[in-house]
């Protein structure tokens, strides 16, 4: 299982990575256009659903890598089964949230799409695009928490926990 979650997960961050080049190629065919006197339409706009495309489907990846933040100060200071309950509860409060925002998220993209809903600039992008690419992202954090809450119910450490670990003794 976890083999397939590693697929996923490099798939997700590969369409993470496709959505930021697609930014740095919109502001430099915008900036190009500008010296050969050429406006690139909307394309600030598009920039902006790049951002928020690449931005949510980088959570999942960038949490199951350690590279989220977490604060450590109360945790670090348990031991045993303290820090346990600690954690799940933390893991289920978290997967709470992310399905939720999941949740709400889908809907709003599914609204828009019944409903036509599209930007207000020239080219009049179709909104529920990028908000299914948010959700998509949204998702794929869902996933890693469960994975965490399943790792820690079990006993086991969880992925982001082992890589936050190496991360600090290299």
């Amino acid at each position: 299982m976890r083999k397939s979650l590693d697929i996923l997960f490099g798939i997700t961050s590969i369409l993470a990575a496709v959505f930021l080049v697609t930014i740095a190629l919109l502001i430099l065919s915008q900036s190009i256009g500008r010296l050969l006197g050429h406006v690139i339409p909307d394309a600030n706009e598009l920039a902006g659903f790049c951002l928020a495309a690449g931005t949510f489907l980088a959570l999942g990846p960038s949490l199951r890598q350690g590279s989220h933040i977490r604060v450590l100060l109360v945790i670090s200071h348990l031991q045993g089964t303290a820090r346990r309950v600690m954690e799940l509860l933390t893991l289920v409060f978290a997967v709470f949230l992310a399905g939720y925002f999941t949740w709400w998220m889908g809907v709003l993209s599914q609204e828009s799409y019944s409903y036509g809903d599209a930007s207000a600039g020239v080219l009049a992008f179709p909104l529920w695009i990028p908000q299914t690419a948010m959700t998509f992202g949204l998702a794929m954090l869902t996933l890693a928490l469960i994975e965490g809450l399943i790792d820690t119910i079990c006993g086991r450490a969880t992925v982001f926990a082992d890589r936050e670990t190496s991360d600090m003794t290299e």
